[in-house]
């Protein structure tokens, strides 16, 4: 399987309390980034595992306009013009002494241009000839948040030698390294910033708990917290921040041992104990799990109590889950979060009218919820009432099921026939959302190329891909496209040059090796890759799978139904159903086969693995 799904009974993204990125780390790692007239500056607030930095500005060491603004989103033009010419493509000039202010002001040209890459390569040339520290800490944000992550070294480097000191300077060095998957020199950069500013505290744990749970290479953080963690054996804070980041990079050993070492050194930390349920559900241990949640929730804490129901909700006990949600909305406070478990479950099992009850009161009780308005809008869509579900899903502008909602509010807009309105929609949430710029393009293209609009996908990606060509998710996401049209040998190539980059990275791997062994005769390559996909990320369902394909792909059919079964049991995913029914169509288990599709159809309808299976198996 290319892509990569949270397992779980009900909407995965209504399951906030399952995994370290949820709802019991949010409150601490969440970080915004403001940008000013005269200086970008980066805010994360006050408090225990958070950082606060503030500029410490220097009054006349900036040789450059002080009116300088940083462009934070890609016109929608470009995102949604297939027609005209490319953006414009500027060049940096070289790299010489003397001339800094040519590249300022090649790089503030291009920014207004929206040529970021140009920018930053222009800005990180100035920062190498220039001896001002003011210069290279603009030249590595501007760089930072336009995700140019090869001039963000170059520039983030010449900061940190500059100001040596400068913590803030470091940790942007760090964060770049991990950004390119050098988590090794990311560690080591990391392990300075903890050391000089929080002396190896369980405070500094935390903070950077923080900032490396939010990085999407969650199997190179969890390779930087191994690291920083050896330092101090003695810490939980430090085992507990392991068990987090190594879950969420989906190794249950590994964040089961972290936890245990946490709740040994500090035997009533709720914290600690829930980070030991969550690896044993991760490991498939369920029952032990859960036994363990219900002990934490016994002594009346409402957090337990709340993690408790959405933790069976996510193991499918729908019915103990629901009971566990209806206790919580009894006591004072626990309405809302109960009201939106409810709610989600209802909608889980199709109970339309339910759904929309609990959702109603959720909004009126937490002042338009977007948990609410988001499920609300869903339901109208069911209920085919378009213009109600526009009327919800619009006013979905944040938290985790934004985007999602905007795009089905732009889809109904354009086939109600109001297609400005749809265009100015995605603009003005591009507007108050930059950094959902790339997320929304990639699934443009992705809904392109399922209409059979191949070139329009692809032009999309390839404008993008122009514009921040350090971003090797766009290269992945172009080569699934490909893949869809069945252009492999391009897809194949893309995701080479992907996994030269990233040589470590179990999506890269397995990405490739999926479609190697799915369509290609190159099945021991492909399985080989996978091999050292599953080493790196044991326990992630999607692996598992590709792992049973390239199994039955060579034959080996016994094996294959182990590794699928196991899939299947932690996922109840639709691609999943579809590998396992042709094994046990091949093993001549027909019936069972069919009855595995069909109920994987009831669940997803509309999933287009499933529906070309069940066709070369007719009748």
């Amino acid at each position: 399987m290319q892509g990569r799904r949270e397992a779980g009974g009900v909407e995965n993204d209504a399951l906030p309390y399952l995994d370290g990125g949820g709802a019991v780390v949010e409150a601490e790692d969440d970080e915004r980034h403001v940008t000013t007239i005269q200086v970008t500056r980066r805010i994360v607030r006050d408090g225990p595992g958070q950082y606060k930095f503030s500029r410490r500005d220097r009054p006349g060491t900036v040789r450059y306009s002080g009116a300088m603004r940083v462009p934070t989103v890609c016109a929608l033009a470009i995102a949604l013009g297939i027609a005209g010419s490319p953006a414009a493509v500027l060049s940096a000039p070289a790299c010489r002494p003397g001339e800094v202010a040519a590249q300022v002001m090649a790089a503030e040209l291009g920014l207004a241009r929206g040529a970021y890459a140009a920018a930053a390569e222009a800005y990180a040339c100035a920062a190498a000839a220039s001896s001002d520290p003011a210069l290279a800490e603009r030249a590595t944000r501007i760089a930072f948040d336009q995700h140019q992550w090869q001039p963000a070294l170059t520039a983030a480097r010449r900061w940190v030698a500059l100001e040596p000191e400068r913590e803030e300077a470091r940790r942007y060095l760090a964060t770049t390294l991990l950004r390119l998957h050098r988590a090794d020199e990311a560690a080591a950069e990391f392990a300075v910033v903890l050391e000089s500013t929080y002396a190896g505290s369980a405070e500094g744990y935390e903070a950077l708990l923080g900032v490396l749970s939010a990085e999407s290479n969650d199997t190179g953080a969890a390779r930087v917290m191994e690291q920083l963690a050896a330092a101090r054996p003695d810490l939980a804070e430090a085992h507990y921040a392991r068990s987090v980041l190594w879950h969420k990079a989906e190794h249950g050993e590994r964040a089961l041992d972290a936890a245990q070492r946490a709740a040994a050194l500090r035997p009533d930390w709720s914290m600690a104990a829930l980070a030991e349920v969550r690896a044993l559900l991760l490991l498939g241990r369920v029952d032990e799990g859960l036994d363990k949640a219900r002990q934490a929730a016994a002594g009346g804490d409402e957090l337990a109590a709340l993690n408790l129901a959405w933790l069976l909700a996510g193991a499918g006990r729908e019915d103990e889950a629901a009971a566990e949600f209806e206790s919580l909305r009894r006591r004072r406070g626990g309405a809302a979060p109960a009201l939106e478990g409810l709610g989600t479950l209802a909608y889980s099992r199709g109970d339309l009218e339910a759904a929309e009850r609990y959702f109603t009161e959720l909004a009126q009780a937490a002042r338009g919820s977007d948990s609410a308005l988001a499920f609300l809008g869903l339901i109208a869509d069911r209920k085919d009432d378009p213009a109600l579900a526009i009327r919800y899903l619009e006013r979905v502008t944040s938290g985790p099921r934004a985007l999602a909602s905007q795009l089905r509010a732009h889809e109904l807009l354009i086939e109600s026939g109001a297609a400005e309105r749809a265009e100015l929609l995605l603009d003005d949430f591009l507007a108050a959302s930059p950094d959902s710029t790339r997320d929304l393009v990639v699934r443009l293209a992705s809904r392109h190329a399922a209409a059979g609009r191949g070139d329009d996908a692809l032009a999309l990606l390839d404008r993008l891909m122009s514009t921040y060509p350090d971003d090797d998710d766009l290269r992945l996401a172009r080569a699934f496209v490909f893949e869809r049209l069945d252009r492999v040998p391009e897809a194949v190539a893309d995701m080479r040059e992907v996994l030269r980059r990233r040589p470590d990275d179990p999506t890269a791997l397995n990405s490739l090796g999926y479609t190697l062994v799915d369509r290609t005769a190159r099945i021991a390559e492909g399985q080989a890759l996978l091999q050292r996909a599953i080493e790196l990320r044991p326990d992630s369902f999607a692996i598992i799978d590709s792992m049973g394909w390239a199994l039955y792909r060579g034959g080996r059919l016994a094996e294959a139904r182990d590794w699928l079964e196991r899939a299947w049991a932690r996922s109840q995913d639709p691609e999943v159903a579809a590998h396992l029914g042709e094994v046990l169509w091949a093993l001549d288990e027909r019936d069972a086969a069919r009855l595995l599709w069909e109920h994987a159809l009831q669940e997803s309808p509309d999933n287009l693995t499933l529906q070309r299976t069940l066709e070369r198996h007719p009748g």
